[in-house]
Formats: C-alpha cells, structure tokens, sequence
C-alpha cells in the first residue's frame, strides 16, 4: 500500500489544494492513500484560522484526502524549519514513504542538494549579516556556496519545500515536488482560475463569497455555508482579548524567547503601547524581525508555549477520514485520538500539552461571530468528519 503524506493548511481548501492532491494521486496511482497533517486552529502565518480545523479536514477529505490529522500546536506556530520538522515526522508516524508538496519548481534535485547543504552549514550561530532576519541569513550562508540552491529560498513555497526535504530525507521518506499552477502565494489577483489563500480569506472575512466561489471546490463552499450559518465563520482576531493576555503575560514575565538580539525587549514595548493585537506586530516588527515571527511569538506566548516546546509529535489528532484512512490509523507507531473525551485516559506525560489543546481551542472560540458559539468546553465535544 502507497501511503503518501501532505502537509497543509487548507485555510481555506482551494483549487489549488484539490489540483496538488489530483497531481499526487496521478503520479503515484489512483489507490495510494493520502494522508494530510493540518496546521489546527492557528496557522504558521500566526493567526487564527478563518475557519475551524474540523471543518477545514472535512473539506479536504470531500475533495480527495483519505486521513487529516493535527499538526502539533508548537508546530504550527514555529518558523519554517519547526514547521517542517513537526510536519514530517508526524506523517511517518503515519507510515508514509512519500512526501507530496507543492513548489515553484519541480527539480527534486535541486530541492534535496538545497536541503543537504543547508544541514551542512551551522545555522545556530551569530554569522552572516546582523541586520537581516534568521531567514535572510541562512539564505545568506547558503548563496556562498551554491547561488543556483540559495535562490530557491526566495519564495516562501520552494522554503517549506527545502524544509521538508530536510527532514525526510534521514527517515528514508521520499519527495514529490508538485508544480505550483496559477496565482503565487499571497497573490492579490486570480490567475489561471486558482487565487491564493491569502486573497481568498480577505473576501471570505468582508462576506464576498461570490469572489470565492470559483475558486471553492462544490464541498467547501457547501461546508463554508453551513458553518456561517452557526455563526461559526468567518473567524476574526480577538484584538481586545489577545492584548489582554498579553498584558497579563508581560506582566507575569512570560513574554520573552530567551533571544539575546533585542527582540524581547521590543515585543514588551509594543504590547505596553499598543491598541490591540495587530497594532502591537506593528510597533515590533522590523526588516530583522519580520510580522510572521512576531505574530507567532506573541500567540505563543498567549498560549503558553514556551521558547523551546517541542514541535516533534507525542500522539495524532484525527480532525477527518476516509474509508481508506482507517487502515492508516491501525499502524500508527503514536497513541491516536479520535474522540477528545478519551483523552484523559492517555499517559499522564502526555497530559500538559493536551490540556494546552482544550486552551487553544477555548481561546479560538472567542473569535467565533456568533457570541452564543463562544462557550469553552468546544474541544471535548467536537468529533471527527467520517465520510462514508
């Protein structure tokens, strides 16, 4: 059995995720499983989804996936190279031998020579340009060694690509680099009738679904409708509540990474002036500290979640399957959750972070429009989507 693994957002599920799935399953034969690991509730970008993670799998799974399952929350909210790392080793828990993922290029090669070289460079150090971000850097050292490798990490895609490779290739697990079609990532127009998940949450949020509509597969505009009628969508940032924690977290001292270039230092300043969440990324972002890095670092420390958690994971959330996902889950080498009420019968070392679950999803259900949704409690009670 070909197992191959996806790793994704799907914030939301576009053509393009349903063109990357088709492409996986032509080249790898039409009975090869595909299994995802989705971001959860808060995304790499750092920001919470526009919609629920179970709503979000069962789109998936409607347009092609066999299996969705969680991305550790640590994972999620990590750089690039976090994000991978979590990312693969999730899906070879899963037992997949190959790795599907989308890029500007489809030369495999050159993807893992990138990836070999930059495990070869000493990437935890100071060297390199100061005023440039920990990115900028590695891109920096690695350009001194191979321009041709180095100029894939231009675009945010071809990165996550490197990243993956990275990590598979000690697994013994296999890349599959799927073109990228149409609209480039964070595109602000459609192109060749695919439009990027950026562009396609802008409209979602301002309640322009007749933008996105040829650009929603039938299923996902199907699931979107029906999570705005609970009043469960579109998802908004809390700013008021999200500055509010980080008061009470700067206050406590508990916003800080330990990062000796200033960096702590000026998210305290910002959250101390800021007017809400956004406003404070803002105030602390700069060329060397990118609004990415400062988005996750001040929803991470929201979350409670320190500077070196671990993104490796310790059990599989099921948030969607298949017929065909079952048989995954049967050899799984973590424990797997399928109904959250259960789990309080896992290992007691498993314990802290899945009660740092039920808090992420608490704190995302603030951000549901419809006020009577925002009850805590929304974590034990939500159940995979089973497509029969």
């Amino acid at each position: 059995m070909t197992v191959c693994g996806i790793t994704a957002e799907y914030n939301p599920f576009h053509t393009g995720h349903l063109h990357h799935i088709a492409e996986t399953r032509r080249s790898l034969g039409e009975n090869a499983v595909i299994v995802c690991v989705m971001s959860g509730n808060f995304v790499q970008r750092g920001d919470f989804a526009v919609l629920d993670k179970y709503a979000r799998a069962e789109m998936a799974v409607c347009c092609g996936a066999d299996l969705v399952v969680e991305l550790p929350l640590a994972a999620a909210l990590s750089s690039a190279e976090g994000f991978a790392k979590g990312a693969v080793q999730t899906l070879h828990a899963l037992g997949c031998g190959t790795v599907s993922f989308g890029a500007e290029t489809a030369d495999t090669d050159l993807l893992l020579q990138a990836a070999e070289l930059l495990n070869s460079l000493p990437m935890k150090g100071e060297s390199g340009s100061p005023h440039l971000s920990y990115a900028a850097r590695r891109q920096e050292e690695l350009s001194k060694v191979n321009k041709q490798a180095a100029v894939l990490l231009d675009n945010p895609n071809n990165t996550l690509a490197v990243e993956y490779c990275r990590f598979l290739l000690p697994l013994g697990m296999r890349p599959l680099a799927v073109l990228r079609q149409g609209a480039a990532h964070d595109a602000k127009a459609p192109n060749s009738g695919f439009a990027s998940a950026s562009l396609l949450r802008t409209h979602l949020r301002a309640g322009d679904l007749a933008f996105c509509a040829p650009f929603l597969p039938p299923p996902c505009r199907a699931v979107w409708n029906e999570a705005v009628s609970r009043g469960e969508a579109p998802v908004l940032l809390p700013e008021d509540t999200l500055l509010a924690l980080l008061r009470t977290a700067r206050y406590q001292g508990q916003l800080h990474t330990g990062s000796a270039d200033g960096f702590d230092e000026r998210l305290q300043k910002a959250v101390y002036a800021a007017h809400s969440f956004s406003d404070a990324v803002e105030k602390a972002r700069t060329r060397r500290f990118p609004a990415a890095r400062v988005r996750r670092t001040l929803l991470r420390a929201v979350l409670g979640i320190e500077a070196d958690a671990p993104v490796s994971p310790t059990y599989l959330r099921v948030l969607a399957l298949g017929p065909r996902g079952r048989s995954v889950l049967k050899t799984a080498s973590l424990p797997v959750i399928v109904k959250p009420v259960t789990e309080k019968r896992l290992p007691e070392n498993l314990q802290t972070a899945l009660c740092r679950d039920a808090f992420a999803d608490d704190l995302f259900a603030l951000a549901l429009p419809n006020p009577e949704q925002r009850i805590g409690g929304g974590h034990f009670r939500k159940t995979p989507f089973c497509l029969r």
